[in-house]
């Protein structure tokens, strides 16, 4: 179970996870912030688009073994291509997003004062430019808690994420074992970090099987 547990997990962080380290590594502490250099955008150029070449119909999948007694899945497969795994990574993108959002204003009101305090340096007087470096070093620790904040909160809705999904797929998994009279089905992916399949008939994949009965029990919702 909890290496089942482990191989989820890298699936879903593969595929889901695409905007959770920016949620919370967007804005850099005050002490490094910098006011971004103006840029100027490239000349854009008109590309001749390629000819359309004739596609090729898609390669049925090979058939099940009918003697088989094993199987496989890909869990990366299963959540990119499957209905709930495409709502999953909408919902960590939208979430994501929000916590980017909320930590850019914080650092763009430390950039800001941070401007004020350079700008002020030869008008205002000592005691003005303490307060401001005061109300400074505060920000900058407020905004290092909403990072860790916003980490702590894409770590658990992750978790959730992950739980939710493991409940749905492995039952679906079970049942297709059960009919198929396999005595085990392998949980693999492409990355590192999880089981690999060296060399296997194609005919084991059950993962558009297993991504076809899950889009019929969970539309994505």
């Amino acid at each position: 179970m909890r290496m089942m547990r482990s191989l989820f997990a890298t699936a879903l962080t593969t595929v889901l996870a695409t905007g959770a380290a920016a949620a919370y590594q967007t804005a850099p502490p005050a002490s490094q912030a910098k006011p971004p250099a103006t840029q100027t955008p490239p000349a854009t150029q008109t590309a001749t688009p390629p000819a359309l070449l004739p596609q090729k119909p898609a390669t049925p999948p090979p058939p099940f073994p009918a003697d088989a007694k094993i199987g496989f899945v890909n869990l990366q497969t299963v959540v990119s291509d499957s209905k709930l795994g495409k709502a999953g990574s909408a919902q960590i993108k939208e979430k994501g997003d929000k916590l980017t959002a909320d930590l850019q204003v914080k650092q763009k009101a430390i950039s800001d004062l941070q401007n004020d305090i350079q700008g002020g340096l030869s008008v205002l007087n000592s005691a003005a430019l303490q307060l401001k470096q005061s109300q400074l070093d505060q920000m900058t620790r407020d905004l290092t808690h909403a990072q860790d904040d916003a980490k702590a909160q894409m770590d658990e809705f992750q978790s959730q994420l992950l739980d939710s999904f493991s409940e749905k797929v492995v039952p679906i998994v079970e049942e297709i074992r059960v009919e198929k009279g396999l005595w085990v089905v392998f949980a693999v992916q492409n990355d590192s970090g999880g089981l690999a399949v060296l060399a296997a008939n194609q005919g084991l994949d059950l993962s558009e099987e297993v991504v076809k009965r899950l889009d019929a029990k969970y539309p994505g919702k």
